[in-house]
């Protein structure tokens, strides 16, 4: 049975638009895509929207620079 804060906070998240339901986690998740440029491989940050934050050339100063600014990071492969 879900309590009535649950019922509420869904009935919130249903009438968010898509642009606020992508904004959802922005300051606070983002994940990092490794990606080709020029025969290298950079580390990318994006945020939860996908909005490039910052390349890296290794995933370790990739996650320890989303530890530093507190966004909780996520690995894409």
């Amino acid at each position: 049975m879900d309590s009535p804060k649950n019922e509420i906070l869904e009935q919130g998240l249903r009438g968010l638009s898509t642009e606020g339901l992508a904004m959802l986690g922005t300051d606070q998740i983002a994940y990092i895509r490794p990606h080709q440029i020029k025969g290298q491989t950079i580390y990318v940050v994006h945020g939860a929207n996908g909005k490039e934050l910052a390349g890296f050339d290794n995933q370790v100063s990739a996650l320890a620079a989303c530890h530093e600014h507190e966004l909780e990071a996520m690995a894409l492969n």
